[in-house]
C-alpha cells in the first residue's frame, strides 16, 4: 500500500499552519498576561503603576485602590453594601471571604483576584 504524496503534502501544510497559529496565540496570551500583571509598563486593571507599586510594598489592595478611586470607606461601603467599620478592619488585615471580595471588587471596578 502506497501513501499518496498529495495527501502527505496537505498534512504538512496543515501542520505548518497550526504551528503558526499556536505561536501567534502564545504571543497574544503572553502579552495579555503581562498587561494584566502590569509587567509591560502599562496600567493593569485600569490602575496606574504607582498603585500597583504600593500594593507590592505591602499596602492592602482594598485601601490602595479605594484611595486611588478617591473613595472614603463610607463611599465604598455604600457602593458594595459592606459596613465601613468592616472595610476598615479588612484594610488592617482581617481575613475576608470570596463573597466579600466579589462585592469589593465590583465596587472598586477591579478583578477579584487583585483583592485576594
Amino acid at each position: 500500500m502506497s501513501i499518496d504524496p498529495k495527501f502527505v503534502y496537505s498534512l504538512e501544510v496543515r501542520l505548518i499552519d497550526l504551528e503558526k497559529r499556536f505561536e501567534e496565540l502564545s504571543d497574544k496570551v503572553e502579552a495579555a498576561l503581562q498587561r494584566a500583571t502590569g509587567q509591560d509598563g502599562t496600567e493593569a486593571a485600569g490602575l496606574p503603576a504607582s498603585v500597583l507599586e504600593r500594593i507590592k510594598r505591602g499596602e492592602h489592595p482594598v485601601k490602595a485602590i479605594r484611595l486611588h478611586r478617591l473613595m472614603t470607606q463610607k463611599d465604598l461601603g455604600a457602593a458594595c453594601g459592606i459596613r465601613p467599620n468592616h472595610i476598615s478592619s479588612i484594610e488592617r488585615g482581617t481575613p475576608y471571604g470570596l463573597k466579600t471580595a466579589k462585592r469589593l471588587a465590583e465596587a472598586l471596578d477591579v478583578p477579584v483576584d487583585m483583592l485576594l
